[in-house]
């Protein structure tokens, strides 16, 4: 029985020298994932249009836009030394052909030397320039409450008073920065009204030899015509008892409405004025 078992046990161990080996296969390791740095793209650059000044009155120029005046007339208006009517020599543009007509004023910008004005009315002028600068540089936006809200800084000087003031902005110009608001001057009880309402803008040179002083009529369609009557039928006696809380109203209505809905709009006067430059 043994010599079988031999032969078989030897049988198997010549069997398994035949096998041929089989070869191991290679380790394929996956390359490493590069990932690439994200890509970092540059906020886009802001480029401001340059302004394109159409018109040159002495050392101002504007671009004025053919929708808003066909023309202008270019003067130096000379030096005024009366007490209730104070300004130096200055350069004055009246816009021709302007969207409104005959209204109470004209149409127009004029430019002060800023120390010719406080010689002329020795301090007067400084405090406007120091409450028009802390408007510039950020101060805070006035709002009108009462009439004993302060004034906005105004030139030039009218016998008269600022009634109230509404729409206001800060808002800088090619050779500075300024305010613009809507107001009416007056020596009376007088109602906001489409012939004494206007927009102005006054501003300072970046330098603060300069004081720039627009005014522009302005209308809209929620306001009378004119003065000739107080509004909603009472009578003047009436109207003027009563004068305060109407004007803090019709400040509240004004501020409300669209820049848009003016005549002219608010954007196309900030448009104008916002091309001032001036260049002594």
């Amino acid at each position: 029985m043994k010599k079988p078992i031999l032969f078989f046990l030897f049988a198997l161990l010549l069997f398994a020298c035949t096998i041929p080996s089989i070869p191991t296969q290679p380790v394929i390791t996956e390359p490493p994932v590069v990932t690439e740095p994200p890509v970092v793209t540059e906020p886009p650059i802001v480029t401001v249009p340059l302004v394109v000044t159409n018109v040159i009155c002495n050392e101002l120029a504007i671009y004025l836009d053919p929708a808003l005046a066909s023309g202008y007339d270019c003067q130096t208006v000379p030096e005024s030394p009366y007490e209730m009517d104070t300004y130096p020599e200055h350069t004055e543009l009246t816009l021709q052909g302007y969207l409104l007509a005959e209204k109470f004023f004209e149409p127009h910008i004029s430019i002060y030397s800023v120390q010719r004005f406080d010689e002329l009315k020795p301090g007067f002028v400084p405090g406007f320039v120091s409450s028009l600068q802390a408007m510039i540089s950020g101060g805070p936006a006035p709002v009108f409450t009462s009439f004993d809200t302060p004034h906005l800084p105004f030139l030039p000087v009218f016998n008269a008073a600022q009634v109230f003031f509404a729409q206001y902005q800060s808002l800088p110009f090619v050779s500075g920065g300024g305010i613009r608001f809507l107001t009416e001057f007056a020596q009376y009880s007088a109602p906001v009204n489409n012939n004494d309402l206007f927009y102005t803008y006054q501003g300072l040179t970046s330098d603060g030899l300069y004081w720039v002083s627009a005014i522009l009529p302005i209308n809209n369609p929620i306001l009378p015509a004119n003065a000739d009557n107080p509004p909603g039928g009472v009578t003047w006696e009436d109207f003027s008892n009563n004068y305060e809380p109407y004007i803090t109203d019709m400040v509240t209505q004004l501020n409300t409405l669209p820049p848009e809905s003016f005549l002219p709009t608010l954007t196309a006067l900030d448009t104008l004025v916002a091309s001032i430059t001036v260049q002594p």
